[in-house]
C-alpha cells in the first residue's frame, strides 16, 4: 500500500454557506445575502489543508453514490488528496450543513443519511492494519479507542481533535484516548470545560498532568495558541486578519502545526505556522477555501521577518 505522510479519518460533508446577511427572514419572507459558497467540510478541510502544504494525504471515510458524494470525491481528487482508502457505498450518503453567518456568530442546519450495514470503526481498522503513514489524524470519539491502539501498534503518531459534546468531554474514556495520543488540539472552550478550569493556563496544566506524554495545544482563536515548551507556558501569537468565516479554522491550524513538525520545525515555529494557516482560513467562506499552499507559506511566513502579530495576548 502507498506510503502517506498523513491519513485523515472522519466524515466528509458538503457545506452551503451564507454570509453578508442584511437581516434574518421572518416566516414567509425571503432575504438575499451578499455572499455564498458551496464547498466541502469536516474531514475534507483538514485533508485539503495538509495537501496544499505539500504532504501526501489520504482520507478514510464512507462515501455514497449520490450527487453530493460525487462532488466531495471530485473536490478531494482535484486537491491532490487520495480517495483510495474511502469506502464507496452503493447508497446515497448525503451529509450536508447549511451555515448562516449573521450578527457575528454562526448557526448551522445539518442533515446526514445513515450508512446501512456499515461499521466505520471496523472498516477504519481494516485499513489501518494495511496502511503505512507517519500520522493518523482523527476526531476523538467514543468509537475511536481500538483505532488509536491499532495505529500506535503500527508505529503511527496520533493526532486528536474534538468536537463540542458536553457529555463526551466529561467522559473519563476520552482522557484515556488522549493519553494514547501524541497531539491533542482542543479550543479554549473545550479545554476549560473538560478540566473545569476558567483560564487557558490552568486548563493546559490540568490536561498536561493528566496526559503527560501527549503534546497539548490549546487554540485561542485570533490570539494564537497556548502550549508548554520545556515546562514553560508559551502563548504563540496569532495574526491580524479580518475574518469572514471561522468555520474549519481549527482544522487548518492543526494541519499547519503537524506539517511544521513533520518538516522538522521546532515546536514554537510549528505552532506559529499553524496560527498562520488558521488565520488564512478565516479570510474565505469555508475552512479550506483560503487554506494556504506551501508557496504562500514560503512567501508570507518563512521569507518575512516582520510578522503581523496580534498585540493582545492571553
Amino acid at each position: 500500500m502507498e506510503k502517506y505522510d498523513v491519513i485523515v479519518q472522519g466524515a466528509v460533508s458538503t457545506d452551503v454557506i451564507f454570509s453578508s446577511i442584511p437581516k434574518m427572514p421572518n416566516p414567509g419572507e425571503e432575504v438575499y445575502c451578499g455572499a455564498f459558497e458551496f464547498t466541502c467540510g469536516a474531514a475534507y478541510t483538514t485533508a485539503v489543508a495538509f495537501a496544499r502544504l505539500g504532504l501526501r494525504v489520504a482520507v478514510i471515510s464512507p462515501i455514497g453514490n449520490d450527487v453530493l458524494s460525487q462532488f466531495v470525491l471530485k473536490s478531494l481528487e482535484s486537491e491532490g488528496v487520495s480517495t483510495k482508502l474511502m469506502k464507496k457505498l452503493n447508497q446515497p450518503l448525503r451529509t450536508l450543513s447549511v451555515a448562516i453567518n449573521y450578527g457575528g456568530d454562526r448557526s448551522f442546519l445539518s442533515y446526514q443519511d445513515d450508512a446501512k450495514d456499515f461499521n466505520f470503526e471496523d472498516y477504519t481498522n481494516s485499513i489501518i492494519e494495511k496502511a503505512d503513514a507517519s500520522i493518523l489524524h482523527l476526531g476523538a470519539g467514543p468509537q475511536s479507542l481500538s483505532t488509536i491502539q491499532l495505529a500506535k501498534e503500527k508505529g503511527m503518531k496520533i493526532s486528536l481533535d474534538i468536537g463540542w459534546d458536553e457529555h463526551w468531554l466529561k467522559d473519563s474514556k476520552l482522557i484515556e484516548m488522549i493519553k494514547l495520543g501524541d497531539f491533542f488540539t482542543p479550543n479554549l472552550k473545550e479545554a476549560c470545560y473538560m478540566t473545569s478550569n476558567t483560564s487557558a493556563e490552568d486548563a493546559l496544566n490540568t490536561l498536561q498532568k493528566w496526559c503527560e506524554d501527549t503534546l497539548i495545544i490549546i487554540k485561542l482563536g485570533p490570539k494564537g495558541a497556548l502550549v508548554s515548551i520545556q515546562g514553560e507556558e508559551v502563548v504563540v501569537p496569532g495574526f491580524k486578519k479580518n475574518p469572514i468565516d471561522t468555520t474549519g479554522a481549527g482544522d487548518v491550524f492543526a494541519a499547519g502545526v503537524l506539517t511544521g513538525l513533520l518538516k522538522g520545525f521546532e515546536l514554537e515555529k510549528a505552532v506559529r505556522l499553524g496560527n498562520f494557516c488558521g488565520a488564512c482560513s478565516v479570510e474565505g467562506l469555508g475552512g479550506a477555501t483560503k487554506s494556504p499552499y506551501w508557496n504562500q507559506v514560503e512567501e508570507k511566513f518563512l521569507n518575512t521577518n516582520k510578522q503581523d502579530e496580534t498585540e493582545e495576548l492571553v
